[in-house]
């Protein structure tokens, strides 16, 4: 090791946090502008993505000041339940470190991990489209080869044409093209692209009539190998008169097939631009009213490029690393759940804004991002929830939470909702799609007597045996008790195997055959045991049953001073 390195300036400089923290992102734009002409920001709004590094420290350095930073911290300003910062500056012209709390980004994250929402890849349906695109996790591993070049990209060398404004796109073009000084000549310090896009073509027209000479000489009984085929590629390399004819009719073909002509796909790959669809009908006129429709319509293709815009991250963006939402939430007590635990979201806007006009759905905020409401039909307060699983647990009705802010009410307006998934759109934001909440599974959650309640409402009334007459059920003993046993799905309940009324505790009391070819009368058989039912977790056992298992608890209470059994 040289001097240099192991010299305490340059072990400081490479153990120093001072020149580890990378470059803060572009600051994005918050809003656009509004019907006013105004843009509704804040300088102390949450911004949509982190643009700076969180920094934390630990409890030790932490009570010194010490970040690892040019210069200790004051305890008093970062004094907080989340220690969390990011650096604006190192230093200033008045030797002050510019510093905030990074605390809003790093409790959404640490929210998100609690929720555990998937994050997906957007996919809309395409003009024409039967149905929409099954969902595609960002994580989804692929070995194929061939699905390989198809895979969605989220990364490309090349600017988003439709997003350039009109100076940009210009500036753009000057770059490909070659550069020329005021006589007229071409500056040596420019080099054009086009030489390159040239050679380009040439290697793609020679790969595609390639095709049809090497399956004339196959079908003519000629072995092919590796030299036989460069000599093939040579002979059809086009030359620059042959070349002009091939761009010139390619050119053609553009002006009538647009977008889906083979001329675009040469400049899309070698500029590495955002993938355009294509058309669904090869050789239409795009001028025609029924394709300029497609082509408008036109969402992703097979590279996953969108309409609107490429992403400007990685389509996870750190969010989550879950690949699908397809998992069961298991109660300690209640064992496994139809559906996973809803979280408590806000109510940011409702459809009744006070001074506004109303909203067609309300904004919800749920784990620092804001959504939509799942819901978007009107609600008429004299009629009951239209929708099943949304009722009022916890004392919070999503209908009228979502209708019109309550100011008396504690806390404001909130309801339960369940994340279902996520995915980052073009400028980095965080879509996410809830549904209502079921209303059992918030009451499992809150384990109250809302439970218990829900559980008398779906058993209903039942109607006695012996009786004739609608009874209510008993309310269901506590759960993990014997009266409330969680048995699972396949195994079956042995101890609610039916005894015959001839069978005691103590033995099976056997047949009377004293009459037996005497013309007595014989005692019947005793009744086979029935084959125990296998019954699932959630299913509530009969009233009778629910009494017998209640008395043996007693009998076993008492010291077995009850009826033996």
């Amino acid at each position: 090791m040289s001097k240099a390195a192991s010299s305490p300036t340059a072990r400081l400089l490479q153990h120093s946090r001072l020149f580890s923290l990378p470059r803060p992102l572009p600051q994005p734009a918050l809003e656009s502008a509004t019907s006013t002409g105004l843009y509704r920001a804040s300088d102390t709004a949450t911004l949509p993505y982190p643009t700076h590094q969180a920094i934390a420290t630990p409890a030790s350095s932490h009570f010194r000041g010490d970040w690892g930073l040019k210069r200790a911290l004051p305890k008093k300003a970062t004094n907080s339940s989340t220690p969390h910062i990011r650096v604006r500056a190192q230093d200033n012209t008045e030797h002050i470190t510019d510093f905030g709390s990074a605390a809003d980004h790093t409790q959404t994250r640490a929210k998100w991990l609690e929720m555990g929402v998937p994050v997906w890849y957007k996919r809309a349906k395409a003009s024409g489209a039967s149905s929409i695109a099954p969902p595609a996790s960002v994580f989804d591993d692929v070995t194929s080869s061939g699905e390989t070049k198809g895979a969605p990209r989220w990364k490309y060398g090349g600017p988003w044409l439709a997003g350039m404004q009109d100076g940009d796109f210009e500036r753009y073009l000057s770059q490909l093209s070659a550069k020329r000084n005021s006589d007229g000549r071409r500056d040596v310090k420019g080099r054009s692209r086009v030489d390159d896009f040239r050679e380009y073509v040439k290697d793609r027209l020679v790969e595609q009539d390639l095709v049809p000479a090497r399956r004339e000489a196959q079908e003519g009984g000629e072995i092919l190998n590796a030299a036989k085929l460069n000599a093939m590629r040579q002979e059809l390399r086009p030359d620059d008169v042959e070349l002009d004819r091939r761009l010139q009719d390619l050119r053609h073909r553009h002006s009538t097939q647009s977008l889906s002509s083979d001329l675009t796909t040469y400049m899309t790959a070698f500029l590495d631009l955002p993938a355009v669809n294509n058309a669904t009908e090869i050789g239409m006129d795009v001028r025609t009213p029924m394709l300029r429709a497609m082509v408008a319509d036109l969402a992703f293709d097979d590279a996953g490029a969108d309409k609107a815009a490429p992403p400007s991250t990685h389509p996870a963006a750190g969010v989550s690393y879950l690949r699908t939402n397809a998992v069961m939430a298991n109660h300690p007590l209640h064992g496994p759940q139809a559906h996973r635990s809803p979280v408590l979201a806000r109510v940011v806007k409702p459809k009744a804004a006070g001074g506004q006009a109303p909203e067609y759905r309300a904004k919800l905020g749920v784990g620092g991002v804001v959504c939509n409401d799942p819901v978007s039909s009107t609600w008429n307060p004299n009629s009951t929830s239209r929708h099943e699983g949304a009722g009022d647990v916890g004392g919070y009705n999503p209908d009228k939470m979502a209708q019109q802010l309550d100011m008396d009410l504690a806390g404001g307006n909130k309801m339960w909702v369940q994340p279902q998934h996520a995915w980052i759109d073009e400028t980095g934001r965080i879509r996410l799609e809830v549904t209502r909440g079921d209303k059992e599974a918030a009451a499992v959650k809150l384990d109250g007597m809302e439970l218990e309640s829900i559980h008398q409402a779906r058993a209903g009334p039942t109607e006695a045996p012996s009786r004739g007459v609608l009874t209510m059920p008993t309310p269901p003993a506590p759960p993990g008790t014997a009266g409330n046993a969680n048995f699972g799905h396949g195994l079956p309940n042995m101890r609610r195997s039916n005894r015959s009324p001839e069978q005691g505790g103590r033995g099976q009391k056997m047949p009377d055959f004293s009459g037996a070819g005497l013309g007595g009368k014989r005692d019947p058989p005793p009744t086979p045991r029935r084959r125990p039912e296998v019954r699932g977790f959630d299913q509530d056992l009969e009233s009778e049953e629910r009494a017998e298992t209640r008395r043996r608890i007693n009998d076993v209470l008492d010291g077995g001073r009850g009826r033996g059994w």
